[in-house]
């Protein structure tokens, strides 16, 4: 039979898979924009409190002799993210206004919309020695098994990063 009688009815095979593909596209942009940010919050936060943690561990090896002790890394789990931080911090309280020298110190929950906790951690403060490991405030070594912060955010996302005992800190559990 010539091919030639018969009206084309429907797509061609090609004609099919472009417009799966393109209803595929606009679906996944569709999604993204209504999931809101609270699904991304926790990562960023994430990166941002590895990134300070790694900047306080860096300063702290360069410092000398009883300077080290005046860069700890201080993780403060409030109850809620208003009253929870971590960073370069200096007393037992969050600071309340962020400001340009604070802001790359100093990780807020509120502002971040996370709140942090300590689940393997017996202190809220560690300190580190010239080679960058974590230690007490006598010098001590800690965090034998890893010491691990928990990041939650609003939607209850957990996401943890780890400060394992030669100093290492990345993304994780310990």
């Amino acid at each position: 039979m010539p091919y030639g009688k018969y009206k084309q009815r429907g797509f061609t095979l090609i004609e099919l898979i472009v417009v799966i593909i393109l209803v595929g596209i606009i679906s996944l942009t569709a999604a993204s924009r209504m999931s809101g940010r609270s699904s991304f919050d926790a990562f960023i936060t994430r990166d941002q409190a590895i990134a300070i943690a790694r900047q306080i561990q860096i300063t702290a090896m360069q410092a000398t002799g009883s300077q080290r002790t005046t860069f700890p890394l201080r993780i403060i789990a409030g109850t809620n993210d208003q009253t929870s931080c971590m960073g370069l911090i200096t007393g037992s309280t969050c600071p309340m206004q962020s400001t340009a020298e604070t802001s790359s110190r100093v990780l807020q929950g509120e502002v971040s919309r996370v709140r942090f906790t300590l689940p393997s951690m017996a202190s809220n403060t560690v300190y580190f020695d010239l080679l960058g490991r974590p230690v007490n405030s006598a010098g001590e070594r800690i965090c034998n098994d890893g010491c691990q912060i928990n990041l939650q955010s609003r939607d209850n996302n957990i996401l943890s990063m780890c400060i394992n005992r030669e100093g290492f800190i990345d993304e994780g559990g310990c």
